[in-house]
């Protein structure tokens, strides 16, 4: 954790501010490993200023919360993008994609168990799965999936990719029995 002089923002550059403290709280989440850890505290702590300071951009807690959600949402939406239009075949664009939500999970682990749990909302939250669902699309129009409802199907892969993210924890000794994962072959 930063605990580091900060050097100040000049006059007028509060939306700056307000976006280091989100990133400050996302760190906090991503260092800990726990969302519990987020407190006002913790976050100006992580951001180099006082806890009033946050005060002047977020009214509460759950302000900088949602401000979180969404910042992470924007994440694994661009991940997932950037993953998909990197690829020249529709099912490279969808396993690419799909590679890169579970990624996220697993790189992020608390901030993902954060972003999907039941207080977990942000506006776009549901953008990742609507690029899930045109990647699915693109493998019908291709002539390479016999799905008949993508829309459904999204569904569906949604569910078995956020229970690869989330299940897949080497602590869990009972998981381990089940045998080795190949992870890119799921």
């Amino acid at each position: 954790m930063s605990t580091t002089a900060r050097t100040q923002n000049p006059r007028g550059s509060g939306q700056r501010l307000a976006d280091e403290i989100i990133a400050a709280a996302i760190t906090l989440v991503d260092e800990t490993n726990d969302p519990a850890a987020l407190t006002l505290r913790g976050i100006a702590r992580q951001a180099g200023i006082t806890a009033p300071a946050i005060y002047a951009h977020f009214p509460d807690l759950a302000a900088v919360t949602a401000g979180l959600l969404a910042t992470s949402f924007d994440e694994l939406r661009g991940l997932v993008q950037a993953a998909r239009d990197g690829q020249d075949d529709p099912v490279r664009a969808l396993v690419a994609a799909d590679l890169a939500y579970v990624r996220f999970g697993w790189e992020h682990p608390a901030r993902y168990r954060l972003m999907f749990a039941a207080g977990g909302y942000a506006p776009d939250a549901v953008a990742t799965f609507t690029l899930v669902r045109e990647a699915i699309a693109g493998c019908v129009e291709a002539g390479v999936s016999a799905s008949d409802d993508p829309h459904t199907d999204t569904w569906l892969l949604w569910a078995a990719l956020h229970g690869v993210a989330t299940l897949e924890k080497p602590a869990r000794s009972d998981y381990l029995r089940l045998g080795p994962l190949d992870r890119p072959a799921m």
